[in-house]
């Protein structure tokens, strides 16, 4: 009889490791998880380890094998936190969405996350700064940027809206906020929601 290899944690984070120095690709994980599953000489007793390794085998069903996501991976296994769903499922903000206009006495008029919004600057500086005009062909009429605003033309480049998932989960909870709202926020909780009459014009 085959002896059984137990799987720690640390195992699948050393694997989440090598993909993030480069030592592996993609495919990897797909296979890696594969066999764990496929071969009895293989087990865990950890529910975290049986998610991710059952998320690996059907990215397709679950969730991509991307760099960021690899991140989010290897600090489940490190906390026991799960933020995959933030990062990677648009429709997991939309009650939060609803809570912050009703806070902020806003209608809840959400946008179709595949249209554009218009962003400048890095989005991993803070303070991030948002604001809604009504929408043009393609767009959802969000603007955001950090840093200090510029008019030139170019400073807003088009982003489709559900790339932010995987970049600034934290951004989509306020896009639902009406035509005219603002808002001025930092990773270290600030938050700054108001009305600007002019905006709807």
């Amino acid at each position: 009889m085959d002896k059984i290899i137990k799987i720690k944690r640390t195992d699948l984070i050393a694997k989440c490791n090598k993909y993030l120095s480069g030592e592996i690709k993609e495919t990897d994980f797909e296979d890696y998880a594969w066999n764990l599953i496929a071969n009895d000489i293989f087990d865990w007793d950890d529910e975290i380890i049986s998610e991710i390794i059952y998320q690996w085998d059907s990215p397709e069903l679950n969730f991509p094998i991307t760099k960021k996501n690899i991140e989010l991976w290897k600090h489940q296994l490190e906390t026991g936190e799960d933020l995959l769903p933030d990062y990677n499922l648009w429709n997991i903000h939309i009650d939060r969405q609803k809570e912050i206009c009703l806070k902020h006495q806003s209608k809840w008029n959400p946008i179709n996350n595949k249209l554009m919004i218009g962003v400048g600057s890095d989005l991993n500086i803070d303070p991030i700064h948002g604001l809604r005009h009504p929408k043009e062909k393609g767009t959802t009429g969000w603007y955001i940027w950090t840093g200090e605003y510029m008019e030139s033309s170019d400073f807003f480049q088009p982003f489709c809206a559900e790339h932010l998932l995987q970049i600034r989960p934290d951004l989509i909870k306020y896009f639902g906020l009406d035509i005219g709202f603002r808002f001025l926020i930092d990773k270290n909780g600030h938050e700054d929601v108001w009305f600007d009459e002019k905006l709807k014009l």
